[in-house]
């Protein structure tokens, strides 16, 4: 019974940027209508709006982090990390530090979530790190690494 009541996951980054800005519209575009009605003054309008935006302010920190993410693509023998090559037979050793999802909302029983990780590769000649977005992105790429390296 539970199987059917549980949301889907959705990672989508359109959908992540739909859900945040539009939540943060209604709210404000409420807060206009309220004014407009006259039952509330200016003052109240624009503290509750400045209110409401530092309290979202999280959630705009998620779209700056999806416009600013990193480039990844696996090459033949290389990892391409923002258009320079990283070689596999170089990496010696990765870890992984994965931040738990956060849930931006919920629509149609689909559960819009963002994650990140940050990867540290162990290089012969140094330490690389990037950024990945996205549960699936993170889950296959630390496959990837450990079938490579092991």
């Amino acid at each position: 019974m539970k199987e059917k009541f549980k949301p889907n996951i959705d990672e989508r980054p359109i959908m992540i940027v739909i859900g945040v800005l539009g939540f943060y519209l209604v709210v404000e575009f409420f807060a206009i209508y309220l004014f407009f009605l006259h039952r509330i003054n200016i003052t109240t309008m624009i503290i509750s709006t400045i209110v409401f935006m530092l309290v979202y302010l999280p959630r705009f920190l998620i779209l700056y982090k999806l416009k600013n993410k990193d480039k990844i693509q696996i090459i033949d023998d290389f990892i391409m990390i923002n258009n320079v090559g990283v070689a596999l037979a170089d990496i010696k050793d990765f870890r992984v530090e994965a931040e738990k999802p956060q849930v931006v909302f919920f629509i149609n029983n689909k559960m819009i979530v963002f994650q990140q990780a940050k990867f540290y590769l162990k290089l012969q000649n140094g330490t690389t790190t990037f950024t990945v977005i996205g549960g699936e992105k993170i889950k296959l790429l630390e496959e990837f690494l450990t079938v490579q390296i092991h």
